[in-house]
């Protein structure tokens, strides 16, 4: 009987001992992800505090301008640069919707809005933005 138990133990350590090296591994994977993840989240701020120039100077030219959805929108001449700077800008912007939904339990819907109206305010008179109907408006 004794033997037998041993042995019982012995497997029941053995399948501890691996279950908690794949438990180590998947906290390892989150960790990392996460460390990832926060590293990713600097970067798209960063990126967008750089942009913001050519931005203010492609608004100010009226080559684009500023949605109700929260994202940047292209009028009229579909410059190749233009439309980068758009798609770059609103891939980052889309990254921060979902950072900030997440942080605060909204959703990126609101948080969206809250950026456009954040957004529109601060844009100089002149600049071109894009009403709820979809129309151009000029601030």
């Amino acid at each position: 009987m004794t033997l037998s138990m041993t042995s019982m133990e012995s497997n029941a350590r053995s399948t501890l001992n691996s279950t908690m090296k794949k438990i180590n591994h998947i906290c390892l994977a989150f960790l990392s992800i996460l460390t990832f993840s926060s590293f990713l989240h600097a970067d798209y701020k960063e990126r967008m505090k750089e942009r913001l120039p050519k931005i203010i100077e492609a608004k100010g030219a009226g080559l684009i301008g500023e949605g109700v959805d929260g994202f940047l929108h292209l009028r009229g001449k579909k410059e190749k640069t233009v439309v980068q700077l758009v798609t770059v800008e609103n891939e980052d912007r889309k990254e921060f919707f979902k950072a900030y939904s997440i942080k605060t339990g909204s959703t990126t819907q609101v948080i969206a809005q809250t950026f456009s109206e954040s957004m529109k305010s601060r844009d100089k008179k002149g600049f071109w933005q894009k009403d709820s109907k979809g129309s151009w408006v000029q601030k």
